[in-house]
């Protein structure tokens, strides 16, 4: 069965804060316009079940896995350890986002909307705060793991369950090579600094996120 990663790493969401210019700005007030979309979403996700019919192209959160229809039937993948799926508001642009996500960063987002979702039990305790000393901490292995990432091609050797981007592209390993698939328009594949804990995560993510979060660690990305 293809993995999380492969099909819909895509979906995955910037998490966080308030950015500077020469980039976008977060914005509180965009949680707040889009938290009752996303929590709408949710509501509508409750009742689904891999059974419930849907269209080709239709993504949706079922049981706390991502959920994507082909065949006219939802197939299920299950989130990275410790992450659920869920709908969430966007805080750089209007809109939501369907996706797995981190407890944490699902109810801080919320939180920041003035919406509860804590029947959904997205955290058992009150958000806590995002760190920048995590960006900082985490910012010089995400970096070492994008240069890395810029010498690689479809061609390159791998291991089975390996992810990397190629070209701006997210890749994962299987059957011994490389198979890309492209991020949305306007985004790009790049590791980057967790925020909410240590550790890096290479996923397809806005540039104005990835350079705000660079930024924040003190590391340029600029080449």
């Amino acid at each position: 069965m293809p993995s999380f990663n492969l099909l819909a790493v895509a979906l995955a969401s910037a998490l966080l804060a308030s950015a500077a210019s020469p980039y976008s700005r977060r914005s509180v007030a965009y949680l707040q316009q889009n938290g009752p979309a996303a929590k709408a979403l949710n509501d509508q996700y409750a009742s689904l079940t891999t059974s419930s019919p849907c269209s080709d192209g239709d993504i949706a959160c079922i049981g706390g896995q991502f959920a994507s229809c082909w065949g006219g039937s939802y197939h299920v993948y299950g989130c990275p350890s410790g992450w659920t799926c869920a709908a969430i508001p966007n805080e750089w642009s209007s809109g939501t986002t369907t996706t797995c996500d981190t407890p944490d960063d699902i109810a801080w987002r919320f939180s920041q909307a003035g919406i509860s979702e804590t029947k959904r039990s997205f955290s058992s305790s009150p958000p806590k705060a995002r760190s920048t000393a995590y960006l900082q901490q985490n910012g010089p292995a995400a970096r070492a793991l994008n240069d890395q990432y810029a010498s690689l091609t479809t061609s390159s050797p791998c291991n089975d369950g390996d992810i990397a981007c190629i070209g701006g592209e997210f890749a994962s390993c299987w059957g011994g090579s490389y198979h890309v698939n492209s991020c949305p328009s306007g985004w790009t594949c790049a590791a980057i600094p967790n925020e909410w804990s240590s550790g890096t995560t290479t996923t397809c993510d806005t540039p104005d996120d990835i350079a705000w979060r660079f930024s924040q660690a003190g590391i340029s990305e600029t080449k």
